[in-house]
């Protein structure tokens, strides 16, 4: 079903394929680096919203679908800056939030009238998901040393984070944290 939705998504100019560092807001994010290809999502979450007439709603930066392994990748990518209450600074970025509307707009795809396939939620809602937060830390040297010794840290709370308010019901698997600039050879044990 994975590889019929790409085909779908892409044919419906849903779905744009190209280089993660190509992204509209890669300069801006620090991510400009990533040779890793993936579709841009908030590209189509615009597309889709603006076709229903809503606000644009928050959503991953990167989709990847791995077709020959039954997967999904919501790739998410953040500057983090050093902050007395990084855990307040963390939620205040509503990653589970933006992972949930993620989903939705990929749901709203696949229930698409054109979008032919035998049970399509139902496989949907049974492949694997990944949940990738890809982080960088501050330009400045001396808080990306402070950051660098909080790492771990800032993992905990990402996890801790998803714990309390993950997607029941579905494939999920645990996030999964990767320095922006080991993603590229990191990413590949996902792709």
């Amino acid at each position: 079903m994975l590889k019929d939705l790409t085909t779908f998504g892409i044919a419906e100019k849903y779905f744009e394929i190209k280089r993660i560092g190509d992204f509209k807001n890669s300069e801006n994010e620090g991510f400009s680096h990533i040779d890793t290809e993936a579709i841009d999502f908030d590209t189509t979450t615009q597309k889709l919203c603006s076709e229903h007439r809503q606000p644009p709603c928050k959503s991953c930066d990167a989709l990847d679908i791995v077709d020959s392994e039954n997967k999904i990748n919501l790739i998410e990518f953040k500057q983090l800056r050093d902050d007395k209450n990084i855990e307040k600074w963390i939620q205040e970025l509503e990653l589970p939030q933006k992972i949930k509307d993620s989903r939705d707009v990929l749901l709203n795809i696949i229930r698409k009238g054109k979008f032919n396939h035998k049970n399509k939620i139902q496989k949907f809602n049974n492949c694997e998901k990944n949940v990738i937060i890809s982080f960088d830390l501050t330009d400045n040297a001396t808080k990306k040393m402070a950051i660098l010794f909080r790492c771990s840290t800032v993992k905990a709370i990402i996890e801790k984070q998803f714990y309390n308010n993950y997607i029941q019901g579905e494939n999920f698997n645990e996030p999964i944290c990767i320095k922006m600039a080991e993603f590229d050879t990191e990413y590949l044990k996902y792709a």
